[in-house]
């Protein structure tokens, strides 16, 4: 879970879309405030949301490490019961706090990144603004109708290394203000739904690999 302090009474607010909102009503105080200092919590442990996801890449490198630590170990058969208990605890912090960083990494993507967006049946073009293995924000393009809060999408995306374009069902949490020199675009924040597992790797895959 996503949580923050309110700048104005002190109350903790959470919710899982701090990352993808400038702003947030406190439920508390009732002020509309700036989304500023989000923290990861899970069970284990609290950390500040940037410190964790500019870590993802080398935590990953260091499982890796470990891994191949625990393996050598074991083969030569001559490692302490102390020395293999140390690296379990170090390898299962490790685990927990990628599976926190995979919870909560939202890709900013920094290239044009073209998908396809079906509603009601009608096909149109997108670009993929964000993306994190629970959701993503997406401008839709030019269309002659436009999705409300709620509605379903289907998201067609290609992504490296992927022999088939990844299909994906989405329903709209929010939507962006319209500009006024863009009154044919607009941007959609969409939650995934009912994501397979081969599915979710693929796109945290993408994610944690993309610098």
């Amino acid at each position: 879970m996503l949580q923050m302090k309110c700048p104005k009474c002190a109350t903790i607010i959470r919710s899982p879309f701090l990352i993808e909102i400038g702003s947030v009503t406190c439920d508390q105080c009732h002020e509309d405030v700036t989304v500023k200092d989000v923290f990861v919590t899970t069970r284990g442990f609290k950390m500040h949301r940037d410190d964790l996801l500019a870590r993802v890449l080398h935590y990953r490198a260091l499982l890796k490490d470990i891994e191949r630590e625990k393996l050598l170990i074991r083969n030569s058969g001559r490692s302490s019961t102390e020395a293999q208990k140390s690296l379990d605890q170090l390898y299962n912090t490790l685990q927990e706090l990628l599976a926190a960083a995979r919870e909560n990494f939202r890709l900013q993507i920094a290239k044009d990144f073209p998908l396809d967006i079906e509603l009601s049946g009608k096909t149109g073009k997108g670009r993929l603004l964000n993306l994190s293995t629970k959701g993503a924000a997406v401008k839709y393009l030019g269309l002659d109708r436009f999705p409300i809060q709620g509605s379903i999408l289907k998201l067609l995306m290609a992504l490296p290394n992927i022999a088939e374009p990844i299909i994906m069902s989405a329903r709209v949490a929010w939507i962006g203000k319209r500009h006024k020199d863009e009154q044919d675009n607009i941007i959609l924040g969409v939650k995934f739904m009912g994501l397979d597992e081969k599915t979710r790797d693929h796109l945290w895959d993408y994610i944690s690999s993309t610098p």
